[in-house]
């Protein structure tokens, strides 16, 4: 199959780099610094916007919300109508897309940061004139990346809340253990080694583990015991209600950015 990428950041060299063994890949991407970056480590064609639109049987579009305008102005009279077009832009709906590009068949799709590693969760959905192919299609090149998974429309907010925001949240978990540890007298490294230890051991018991996150945590609290008395002060500080209202909020202004 032949993959045009309209923009090749971080996040299209992570489908990138999953695609090009399989398929045959051409990118337009205008900033030469980053083209030369791309030739050297990957086998694909490089062309102007209206070509790789031209020639490509899907279509994946990797700029930035605000450069849509301008990609749509090139490539809207081109016969676009068999190819399907695959959006990773946030917050701009399938029905813009379809509006802008005379009714195509677009899948919009929500990756989040781990998919540079191969570990990312992404959230698709198709817009009303694609098919179930298409994004059955969609699908197989996120799932490359990680895991997805398939919702209405109504629900990618809600997915950018949770995934696509949502490793910032571990970010900062971390970021905020690493100070604590560093007060209670240990070095960067050995921070370093027990805090990230801890995060990835404990992920792999949640991926592994048949039981929930909160059934492994009351393994691990004794009552009366050290845990108990660390979670004391999370429930103490309301830590569920602060995360309830962190994601509402997330998705709040993810719905005002798609507007």
């Amino acid at each position: 199959m032949k993959i045009g990428f309209i923009g090749c950041g971080n996040m299209g060299e992570a489908i990138l780099a999953s695609l090009h063994k399989k398929h045959q890949c051409y990118i337009c991407e205008p900033r030469l610094d980053r083209q030369m970056y791309l030739k050297k480590k990957y086998v694909a064609v490089f062309g102007m916007l209206s070509d790789v639109a031209k020639v490509a049987d899907a279509v994946i579009l990797a700029v930035k919300p605000q450069d849509l305008p301008d990609v749509f102005a090139e490539i809207r009279k081109l016969p676009l109508n068999k190819k399907v077009i695959i959006s990773i832009a946030a917050g701009i709906t399938t029905k813009a897309i379809e509006k802008a590009l005379s009714g195509v068949r677009v899948i919009r799709v929500m990756p989040n940061l781990p998919a540079m590693v191969g570990k990312g969760v992404s959230g698709l959905c198709r817009g009303s004139k694609a098919t179930p192919r298409d994004l059955a299609l969609a699908k197989s090149f996120f799932d490359g990346l990680g895991s997805s998974i398939v919702v209405q429309e109504k629900m990618i907010d809600a997915v950018t809340a949770v995934s696509g925001s949502g490793p910032a949240y571990v970010f900062l978990f971390v970021e905020s253990m690493m100070k604590a540890a560093r007060k209670l007298g240990f070095d960067e490294k050995d921070a370093k080694v027990l805090v990230y230890g801890t995060l990835l051991g404990s992920a792999h018991m949640l991926a592994k583990s048949a039981d929930s996150a909160e059934a492994l945590r009351l393994k691990v609290t004794s009552k009366g015991g050290t845990t108990q008395a660390a979670i004391d002060v999370f429930m103490q500080r309301d830590i569920i209600g602060i995360y309830e209202k962190a994601l509402g909020a997330a998705k709040k202004r993810a719905v005002e950015l798609s507007r």
